[in-house]
């Protein structure tokens, strides 16, 4: 995942607590906005716990130290998550058609990502492609 479609705040957590803790935070607290504590009441050891138990204490001392008594609000980072499905999809897309049809990888991918065929095709249609002849046939080959 590319940190520049990130949000700033999920751009600021990650260069702070690293990517995969980052979306660890988004996946668990994303859309929400976390009092993060000082850590100096029973409330604050709380809160500071429920941190911990989701990026790790190291990196909840992190947050604590650079957010501490702040409501820090934690993006979704919905359009980032997407893209990067959207992109790991065609990636995969490109590696099965080397073994299965089109069709076949399609069906695939709809059953992994939990997603309808129409959409599978969607999002390969939408992201940057080529249609190479070979041989009679027609394939389909995805840039970058």
């Amino acid at each position: 995942m590319d940190l520049e479609h990130l949000p700033v705040m999920a751009q600021e957590l990650a260069d702070s607590i690293g990517l995969r803790k980052t979306l660890r935070l988004v996946e668990a607290l994303g859309g929400t906005t976390f009092p993060v504590p000082k850590r100096e009441t029973k409330l604050g050891e709380l809160r500071f716990n429920v941190l911990a138990d989701v990026v790790g204490v190291d990196a909840a001392e992190v947050i604590v130290r650079r957010y501490g008594s702040t409501d820090l609000y934690i993006p979704r980072c919905a359009d980032a998550l997407r893209r990067a499905r959207d992109t790991a999809i065609c990636r995969e897309y490109d590696r099965l058609i080397q073994a299965v049809s089109g069709n076949e990888a399609v069906q695939r991918l709809a059953r992994t990502h939990r997603l309808s065929d129409r959409r599978v095709f969607d999002i390969l249609k939408r992201t940057s492609m080529a249609t190479v002849s070979v041989g009679g046939e027609v394939q389909l080959k995805l840039l970058g």
